[in-house]
């Protein structure tokens, strides 16, 4: 069944918002991304929270977007009704951890739909795109 399972939450400084909520609510800190653009991965063991630090100015700050979990046997289905209903779909840039694909609703609400949780090594969050990241770096 799809769940919601992640919001991202832009910040100037994801690591003091990392640390207000993994002090205040003793949330788990589940890593943090490589490089510099100082994202962080939080979870209150269901939800998992990304912390993604505000790349403009003229971004704002606060919720950004939702992530939906599919079940693989059902990622197929929604993606076929996603289509009939003419849904504004992209593939993410590259370095996105966790989705797979994003799309908005009709009232053009963004959401993240993966297959997959969040992967952490150490403090690091595992990429799936790694490969698609590296080609970047060539380039």
């Amino acid at each position: 069944m799809a769940r919601i399972k992640h919001i991202a939450i832009f910040s100037d400084d994801p690591e003091a918002l990392a640390k207000f909520y993994v002090d205040v609510f003793k949330m788990q800190l589940k890593g943090r991304s490589s490089g510099t653009d100082g994202s962080v991965w939080i979870s209150d063991g269901y939800m998992d929270i990304a912390l993604l630090r505000r790349r403009s100015d003229l971004a704002p700050e606060g919720l950004h977007h939702f992530g939906i979990t599919l079940d693989a046997d059902e990622k197929e289905g929604v993606y076929d009704r996603l289509k009939e209903r003419d849904t504004w779909m992209s593939q993410p840039p590259p370095g996105r951890p966790y989705v797979e694909d994003a799309a908005k609703d009709c009232d053009g609400n963004k959401f993240d739909i993966s297959t997959s949780a969040v992967v952490s090594a150490g403090d690091k969050v595992a990429m799936k795109d790694q490969s698609r990241v590296e080609e970047l770096e060539k380039a």
